[in-house]
């Protein structure tokens, strides 16, 4: 029998299928119905993905618009109306499909006997028994399609459990690895600065490095953002009332720019070092004239970095990665590699040809990683790795300021501008001052972390030398957020 997908191209039973574990495991993480019984259901529900909505929707179980959905799930308006007036969902993927099966079936209290239930026969007679089909054959039906494709093999995977809480919504535990966290005797330190007097160096430099111009006497705003995702990560630097002499200099041989800032003591440090990719003239009143320098950290490697090298038999991911940064058209440093990187080993020779940024990426992929630029270093980590070095506790003595945000993902946390503050890194803050994130009907609710201890993903630093802004933004994300949720369920990448 063969079955095929929207763009007409053969699809076999068994890689209608394949195509579903994912998912089916994911919502049986998040929800706990059995993958091979949601796998089952959508078999017969969508006539092995042949039918209009399934094709066309990527509705695998026909569920309507109406009702409650998954918070951050792209869901749309179907092209199929319902029989009362109404909708039937849309969704991205077969995948999407799957989690929000899970996710109807766990929100709906008629089925709270089906949850966590690991027992295939079981759960297909309670669901008949519950009134989710008419059909009196639905359950043997279940039985059938999941013996007869030894469905069962797809049954892996651990859901813990989770409580009703007051909005009707699953929440709290997630299955995550533990972080085993915790602190070494006598290594705590404390830091005397009392973040008072700011101290900032701002310096433009030509392509060769031989010209520089300091102009850290002016007056000058930046808005530096640094995130763990292989893209560009740009900056922006307002220089204000340059002489005319000065502006032509950087804007002619203006290459590099680098920004250092923070407090006196040891609380400063580099902010950005990038190149410059735009310098626009502007004006903001009469007698103010501006030089804003739109900068991107490692921009050249970004856009023009190619490799063009063979790899010799028997090398591993590491050896692949460290290959692309030595012997790329433009050669980078290698910053933090994650040490639990596959170490299978290439078969024959392989040729490596193309942008860098490409097989970087593509690597990270490979390795359920992000690959990220910081400094003009790249980074390959796993939102599992746990980062080296110290610990910072964000506090009121130590510059946090505004109160803490529940995320979806975790938590923004907003303080004095500290340069020692970088992506990967984890960060402590007292979970009583966080103030908890406002849930919808229908979102799925997260738990801060039980310990306090937060990862830092995304930086965003904003700083005026002559006004009030001196602030590092931070995202962040917790041991009990999306990211980790999907590390521990190992079906899908976390990035």
């Amino acid at each position: 029998m063969i079955f095929y997908s929207l763009g007409g191209i053969p699809l076999g039973s068994s890689e209608f299928v394949s195509s579903l574990v994912a998912g089916a495991q994911q919502g049986y993480s998040l929800y706990g119905v059995l993958p091979s019984i949601t796998i089952a259901q959508a078999i017969l529900e969508s006539g092995w993905g042949t039918s209009y909505c399934a094709n066309y929707d990527k509705n695998l179980f026909g569920i309507k618009m109406s009702g409650a959905k998954p918070h951050g799930m792209s869901i749309v308006q179907g092209s199929y109306a319902t029989d009362d007036g109404g909708y039937y969902r849309r969704y991205l993927s077969w995948s999407d499909s799957m989690t929000d099966h899970g996710f109807f079936l766990a929100n709906n209290s008629r089925y709270a006997n089906i949850i966590g239930n690991t027992d295939y026969v079981s759960v297909a007679n309670n669901l008949q028994s519950d009134g989710y089909a008419t059909d009196q054959g639905y359950a043997n039906a279940l039985i059938s399609t999941i013996e007869a494709n030894n469905l069962t093999k797809y049954d892996i995977g651990s859901y813990t459990g989770r409580t009703i809480d007051s909005f009707g919504l699953m929440s709290n535990e997630l299955a995550v690895p533990e972080t085993q966290y915790g602190i070494i005797p006598n290594s705590t330190w404390t830091s005397l600065d009392v973040l008072w007097g700011r101290r900032y160096r701002i310096i433009v430099s030509s392509l060769d490095g031989e010209k520089a111009l300091d102009v850290s006497q002016l007056r000058i705003t930046f808005n530096c953002v640094k995130s763990m995702q292989l893209e560009p990560q740009f900056s922006s630097i307002v220089i204000y009332n340059l002489s005319p002499k000065s502006e032509n200099i950087l804007i002619e041989e203006g290459f590099r720019v680098t920004v250092e800032a923070g407090y006196e003591g040891s609380q400063y440090g580099l902010i950005f070092d990038g190149d410059v990719v735009q310098a626009i003239r502007g004006k903001e009143d009469g007698t103010t004239y501006t030089l804003t320098l739109v900068a991107a950290d490692a921009d050249r490697w970004m856009s023009y970095s190619t490799l063009n090298f063979s790899m010799v038999r028997g090398q591993n991911s590491r050896n692949v990665i460290e290959g692309c940064a030595s012997k790329a058209s433009i050669p980078s440093e290698l910053g933090s590699i994650s040490d639990s990187l596959s170490t299978s080993k290439l078969t024959r020779g392989k040729v490596i040809f193309g942008l860098t940024r490409d097989y970087i990426r593509q690597i990270a992929q490979s390795e359920n990683a992000t690959a990220y630029i910081d400094g003009g270093k790249v980074n390959i980590v796993k939102a599992d790795d746990i980062p080296e070095g110290e610990i910072i506790d964000l506090s009121a003595a130590s510059g946090l300021v505004d109160i803490p945000n529940q995320s979806d993902y975790g938590i923004t946390i907003r303080c004095l501008l500290n340069p020692r503050i970088k992506c990967n890194m984890l960060v402590h803050v007292d979970n009583t001052l966080v103030r908890a994130q406002q849930f919808e009907q229908g979102q799925q609710v997260y738990a801060l972390d039980p310990d306090g201890i937060y990862r830092v993903i995304q930086i965003t630093t904003i700083g005026d030398t002559r006004g009030n802004d001196w602030y590092t933004e931070v995202e962040t994300v917790t041991q009990a957020g999306k990211l980790p949720a999907m590390v521990a369920n190992g079906t899908q990448s976390a990035w």
